[in-house]
C-alpha cells in the first residue's frame, strides 16, 4: 500500500478530533506512536487519521486500566 492511499491529519485536526492538546499530540510522535510526515512551516505535521485514532483508543484504554478501584482521586 503506498501513502497515497493514506488519509492524514494536521495536528490542530488531530487536536480537535482527540480532544487532546499539541503537547499531547507532539508527545505522541516523539514517542514514536504516530508516524508523520514533516511538510515544513508553521502547521507542517500531518498523521495517519486511523493511527491517531488507534492511539487515543490505546491512550484512554490504558488511562482507564490504571485507574484503582476504590482510589478517591478518580472516583466520578
Amino acid at each position: 500500500m503506498n501513502d497515497f492511499n493514506i488519509e492524514y491529519l494536521t495536528v490542530s485536526q488531530a487536536m480537535k478530533a482527540t480532544g487532546r492538546s499539541k503537547r499531547t499530540i507532539d508527545r505522541w510522535i516523539k514517542d514514536g506512536h504516530l508516524h508523520h510526515v514533516d511538510l515544513g512551516g508553521f502547521d507542517g505535521v500531518i498523521v495517519p487519521r486511523k493511527e491517531v485514532a488507534e492511539v487515543e483508543k490505546r491512550m484512554r484504554d490504558n488511562q482507564a486500566a490504571s485507574r484503582v478501584v476504590g482510589d478517591p482521586k478518580t472516583a466520578t
